[in-house]
């Protein structure tokens, strides 16, 4: 396995560990996903900070069920840093009754000094289903 192919298994592991902690309202585990100056922006356009979006998770402004990663995905590594973008759908339960919802999504990640892949940028923009 190549140096790229081991790194992209990482990242892919800390997509699944990412849309799991968002599902379960995880914060611990976002506190290690995200970055500490992340920007996550959100289909509606409003961007968060990392306390901003952990303090969402945490009082139920954001509420996921299952977000499933569509076939149309791709990450290319850059050194210390790795671009995800593809097509995610994505249950939110916190506005009212469950509805689904279908996503672009563009995720950066960076490796940070201690070795660990974190979320530095996560934009979505909702499609028509």
């Amino acid at each position: 396995m190549s140096e790229d192919e081991s790194e992209l298994r990482i990242i892919a592991a800390r997509e699944d560990a990412l849309y799991a902690a968002l599902t379960a309202s995880d914060v611990a585990a976002m506190q290690d996903i995200f970055a500490e100056d992340v920007t996550y922006i959100h289909s509606t356009s409003v961007a968060e900070t990392k306390a901003e979006n952990i303090a969402g998770q945490a009082h139920g402004v954001h509420r996921h069920g299952p977000i499933i990663r569509l076939k149309e995905r791709k990450t290319r590594v850059f050194a210390d840093i790795a671009v995800t973008r593809g097509l995610i759908d994505m249950a939110d339960t916190a506005h009212g009754p469950s509805y689904t919802m279908r996503l672009r999504e563009t995720l950066v990640w960076v490796k940070e000094k201690d070795g660990v892949w974190r979320l530095l940028v996560r934009h979505a923009s909702r499609l028509p289903i």
